[in-house]
C-alpha cells in the first residue's frame, strides 16, 4: 500500500515525536488495509473476537512500537537495522514498512487462529513437529517466525516476500514428512530468495490449498494416513450426538425434536470451525434452528447444554486428528 507519505524521512528521524505519531498513523492505516484485503481470512476472527479490523490492526501493531528506558522504539529501529538491502531511499522505506506491518498483522492473526480454529492449530502442531524431527531451526526476524535449515544461525539475503511465498508453485504445500525441504531446495534452485520459509504464511497457505489433514503414525517406517477434513468433522459431531442422546434424550432430559435442533446447530457450528473460527453468540446458531424460541427460553434451558456440547465438539475434532 501506498501510503502518499513519505516515509524514509519518517524513518530518519524517530527521536523527533511529531515523525513518531505520524509514522505510527501511516502504519495503522496499512495494517487496516491489509486486513481488509484478506477479509476471507480474518473474517472469522473478527467475529469470534467481537472486533473490528481497525481493533485488530491497533493490536497487531502495537508491540512494532514497543519503547524501551531510553523511549526509543528499540523493536522497529532493531529491525530497521537489519533489513535488507539497507533502508536508503524512499522506495526501500514504503517496502520496508508495508513488509514489517504485513508480518505484524499475519502473526496475530495466526496467534488468534491458534486460540480459536482446531484445525488451524493442529496444523501449526503437525508442521512444528516436522521442523523438530528435521532438525530445522525458527528464527525470529523483522518481526516474523521463520523457518531455516539446521546449519543456519541467521537468515542472510533476501527474504521472500508475501505475494511471491503464495506464488510458489501450489504442490510445494502438500504436508508431506519431505515437503519443508522440498520448499527449500526450491527456493535455493529457482529464486534468488533467502532459505527461510515464512511460518506462519506456510500455514496460512496449506490450509487454504490442502484441505487434506495428514495423521503421521510410526511403526517400522514411517507412513502417513490421509484424512478428509469434512470426514473428521463427521466423526467429531456423531460422537457429541451420541452424548447428546446417551446424556439427554435417553434419560429423558430432551425430547427428540430437540435432539434435531441441536443436530442441525453443531452441524452449523463445525462448518465455521472448519472455515477458521466460530461466530460470537452460541444461541444465535441455536435460535436460526428453533422457531419461535427467546433468548430467554434458551438461557434457562439450552443454553448450558450447548455450550457442554461445543466444548465436547472441539475435543473430539482434535481427538480425531490425532488419530
Amino acid at each position: 500500500m501506498k501510503s502518499g507519505i513519505e516515509i524514509l524521512p519518517l524513518l530518519q528521524s524517530l527521536d523527533c515525536s511529531a515523525s513518531r505519531n505520524k509514522l505510527i498513523e501511516v502504519s495503522f492505516k496499512i495494517a487496516v488495509h491489509y486486513i481488509r484485503l484478506n477479509h476471507r481470512r480474518v473474517r472469522k476472527v473478527l467475529l469470534s473476537e467481537e472486533i473490528t479490523a481497525d481493533e485488530l490492526a491497533l493490536e497487531a501493531i502495537a508491540s512494532l512500537f514497543g519503547t524501551d528506558e531510553q523511549n526509543n522504539f528499540c523493536v522497529l529501529q532493531d529491525s530497521l537495522k537489519k533489513w535488507q538491502p539497507a533502508v536508503d531511499n524512499e522506495h526501500e522505506a514504503q517496502r520496508f514498512l508495508n513488509n514489517i506491518i504485513r508480518s505484524k498483522v499475519n502473526q496475530h492473526i495466526a496467534k488468534l487462529l491458534r486460540e480459536a480454529d482446531p484445525f488451524f492449530s493442529k496444523l501449526l502442531d503437525k508442521v512444528n513437529y516436522q521442523i523438530k524431527k528435521n532438525s530445522f531451526r525458527k528464527i525470529h526476524y523483522l518481526g516474523c517466525v521463520y523457518i531455516v535449515p539446521d546449519n543456519s544461525e541467521e537468515i542472510s539475503g533476501k527474504i521472500i516476500p508475501e505475494q511471491e511465498f503464495n506464488q510458489l508453485p501450489i504442490e510445494l504445500f502438500k504436508y508431506g514428512e519431505n515437503f519443508i525441504q522440498k520448499i527449500f531446495n526450491y527456493l535455493n534452485a529457482e529464486t534468488s530468495f533467502a532459505s527461510a520459509i515464512p511460518l506462519n504464511l506456510l500455514i496460512f497457505k496449506l490450509k487454504e490449498t490442502d484441505t487434506t489433514f495428514f495423521a503421521v503414525q510410526e511403526s517400522t517406517s514411517l507412513q502417513i494416513e490421509e484424512k478428509d477434513m469434512d470426514y473428521l468433522v463427521d466423526l467429531a459431531i456423531k460422537r457429541t450426538l451420541e452424548k447428546l442422546n446417551k446424556t439427554y434424550i435417553q434419560k429423558g432430559k430432551l425430547r427428540n425434536n430437540e435432539l434435531s435442533v441441536f443436530e442441525k446447530t453443531l452441524i452449523d457450528i463445525a462448518v465455521d470451525l472448519k472455515n477458521g473460527g466460530v461466530n460470537p453468540g452460541l444461541h444465535k446458531y441455536f435460535l436460526l434452528n428453533y422457531a419461535n424460541l427467546t433468548f430467554e427460553e434458551y438461557k434457562l434451558r439450552y443454553q448450558n447444554i450447548l455450550e457442554y456440547l461445543f466444548k465436547l465438539l472441539k475435543q473430539y475434532i482434535v481427538e480425531e486428528l490425532d488419530h
